[in-house]
């Protein structure tokens, strides 16, 4: 009886309203094995609505005033989106096991919301595909792009064709789930070219797709399909007039293309967040890095993202490379307290200092474990940092990890909450202060630690 409970307060709203005007809109559907006790629903924009679920895990949100418009809706740690247009009763069913391959929706108008889903689906598996098609000389990768995109236009056209009424809105947003994608790969496949030692003269011809496709739709910015083409038409631009130009700091030319392009202040602003995060932690120690601070500064007015960039930089100034690394103590999985040069002593060793809440397990856990198995003879800690339950990374070995003293000092080098990698060479000397699971030469560098003498 419980699967009847929607559709039937559907009949009973939507048939008792039917002489009214404005009707209403519903949102709803069932949730399998949910994540929480709520579905959030918002255009990531002006409007956010929260809806409980009752204790069957249903779910049933309405509105008078809804305008017409892509929506994201979320649940637990998971997304996806929904189109919905004044009047429409939509519903969903998924199971958070499965979240998207799960996704089914119904109700009034549910068509297209399926076709915005399968787009999606489809979307993950193209891009599997055509990873393997960046080696190709360019004549070939486009050629395969082409194939894609006219399978693209007949879903497009045969959606259209069965649906006179389709609104304009509704066709730009399909169009922009079903090519989107497929420039965002020309896109990629310049960027790479650039990045060669010889790279290939693109055909004047190659860019043409850019007259159908625009960056400047900030209320879409939440929409990964159009976001992605943004962020790497935005990077290619800036690769392309470096490889002119020879600029030495790719990283400040990007602050200025976001700046320039993005007209939105919050998600220009998350826009350069990002990508000074993400560039940094590639290249800790470039040497560019602080005109890169400096230029964040200057053109990000988020204050909130300042303080954790500053907080960074104050990191920096903590275990400097050169300095004999501190004697401190940790927790080892025995309660056994002990000092971290002891462990360290006579051994090449490399310290990483984590906080759960900002690094997922499964990601520190395959770097961690990368770097264990490709250097053997070095001597790895992992320091849990700062929680109370003394709470231990999963899929690391247990003999590599160590916890706390409560009110340790040592929560201070690594105010920023990210995590950070110590390099220490045998004499107890720091070799690298700062630096990161994802930098591009991490492997190598620790591989290099073990030819200090």
């Amino acid at each position: 009886m419980v699967k009847y409970f929607i559709p039937l307060i559907l009949i009973v709203f939507i048939g008792c309203k039917e002489s009214n005007t404005p009707k209403s809109t519903y949102f709803g559907g069932k949730i399998i094995n949910p994540k929480c006790n709520f579905v959030t629903l918002s255009d990531s924009y002006n409007f956010n609505d929260t809806i409980p679920l009752e204790k069957n895990n249903t779910f049933l949100g309405h509105y008078d005033n809804l305008k017409e418009g892509l929506y994201v809706f979320e649940h637990g740690p998971e997304h996806q989106y929904v189109y919905i247009q004044p009047s429409d009763s939509i519903l969903i069913r998924l199971n958070t096991w499965d979240f998207d391959e799960s996704l089914v929706f119904s109700g009034n108008n549910a068509e297209r919301n399926n076709l915005l889903i399968e787009s999606f689906l489809q979307y993950e598996q193209d891009e599997k595909n055509i990873a393997k098609y960046f080696h190709l000389p360019q004549n070939k990768f486009v050629h395969k792009i082409d194939s894609l995109q006219n399978i693209k236009k007949e879903i497009f056209n045969r959606y259209k064709e069965n649906n006179d009424d389709a609104s304009e809105k509704f066709l730009s947003i399909l169009d922009i789930a079903l090519q989107y994608p497929l420039y965002t790969n020309l896109e990629k496949y310049a960027i790479k070219n650039a990045t060669q030692d010889e790279p290939e003269v693109l055909a004047d011809s190659y860019y043409d797709y850019r007259k159908k496709a625009h960056i400047d739709k900030d209320s879409l910015m939440f929409f990964g399909a159009y976001y992605r083409f943004v962020i790497e038409k935005i990077y290619n631009d800036v690769y392309q007039k470096n490889c002119l130009n020879k600029s030495d700091n790719f990283t400040v030319d990007l602050f200025h293309s976001i700046d320039k392009n993005i007209a939105s202040e919050e998600i220009k602003n998350k826009m350069l967040y990002n990508a000074v995060i993400s560039h940094f932690f590639k290249e800790p120690n470039h040497k560019k890095k602080d005109e890169t601070f400096f230029t964040f500064f200057k053109l990000n007015t988020n204050n909130k993202q300042k303080k954790a960039v500053q907080r960074i930089i104050n990191d920096l100034k903590l275990l400097n490379t050169g300095e004999k690394l501190p004697s401190f103590n940790l927790i080892a999985s025995d309660g056994e307290f002990v000092d971290v040069q002891n462990i360290s002593k006579g051994k090449n060793t490399v310290i990483l200092f984590k906080n759960y809440k900002y690094a997922s397990d499964d990601w520190v856990s395959s770097r961690f474990n990368f770097l264990v198995k490709n250097n053997p003879d070095v001597n790895f800690i992992l320091v849990n940092l700062c929680d109370s339950s003394k709470r231990y990374t999963k899929n690391v070995d247990i003999k590599y990890q160590y916890t706390l003293p409560k009110g340790s000092s040592t929560c201070n080098y690594s105010s920023s909450k990210f995590s950070r990698l110590v390099l220490v060479d045998k004499g107890g000397i720091i070799r690298n202060g700062y630096t990161s699971l994802s930098a591009l030469n991490i492997n190598q560098e620790i591989n290099n630690l073990q030819k200090n003498k």
